[in-house]
């Protein structure tokens, strides 16, 4: 049933294109693209930690790799993230060799040093201050390294939404006043299509240690504003 229903959609999507191509090719028209924007400011935060264990042998590393990651884990939950936004993304195993150093002339020798195993967390919070806290407990707990930070608007798509609408409004009315300065009026429309961008006038924003009262360093997360936008492209059939 599944296949049926998404071939059956596959099908109206490709009739409506070809309609469309069909009106415009026979009837006089005009296109025009629409925008909408605004900023708004990160309210939440998603935190890209890295779990490193070395050993001298895979199994000893992968199981100390395991032990860490569900210490780091379990101490978030501790903390009030809920399981669900703790997620492992990337698990990696690897040998670990240098090169001994040779006389003139000749290759130098790898010397194998032992495994490291890597787990990859994402995980997600919901205010920017709880971020910045858990952050600092994180790298506290076992977190080897931090491979970034991703400042996130909660409610971006009910944004980006309204976005669009007020993006069609401003492609008609575009239209509006091209056709009507040649006497024309707008008739029915043909095509619609959209496409959002979302940008940051501070690409990965700034963080500032500090330190509290009990002397424990943490980092204010402080993110760069997000310019979110909606373009619309629209078709409408002209009539005298």
């Amino acid at each position: 049933m599944t296949r049926i229903l998404a071939a059956a959609l596959s099908s109206a999507l490709l009739l409506a294109s070809a309609s469309a191509e069909t009106l415009k090719d026979t009837l006089p028209h005009i296109s025009v693209t629409g925008e909408a924007s605004e900023e708004a400011l990160p309210d939440r935060a998603i935190l890209h930690l890295d779990i490193v264990a070395d050993r001298l042998t895979a199994t000893e590393a992968v199981t100390e790799n395991e032990r860490k990651t569900r210490s780091l884990s379990d101490g978030l939950v501790r903390q009030g993230v809920p399981i669900d936004d703790i997620r492992v993304v990337g698990v990696t195993l690897q040998s670990v060799a240098t090169e001994e150093a040779a006389p003139r002339g000749a290759h130098g020798k790898h010397v194998s040093r032992g495994f490291r195993a890597r787990s990859e967390l994402s995980v997600t919070v919901n205010s920017l201050d709880e971020a910045a806290s858990l952050l600092s407990r994180a790298i506290d707990a076992g977190s080897n390294d931090l491979r970034g930070v991703e400042f996130v608007v909660s409610d971006e798509r009910t944004r980006l939404e309204r976005l669009r609408i007020a993006a069609v409004k401003d492609a008609e009315q575009r239209a509006r006043n091209y056709v009507e300065a040649v006497g024309a009026k707008l008739g029915r429309i043909i095509e619609i299509d959209h496409q959002e961008a979302v940008s940051a006038t501070e690409a990965n924003g700034r963080t500032e240690p500090l330190a509290s009262a009990s002397g424990v360093a943490f980092l204010r997360l402080r993110p760069g504003v997000r310019r979110l936008t909606a373009r619309v492209s629209a078709t409408w059939a002209l009539s005298r």
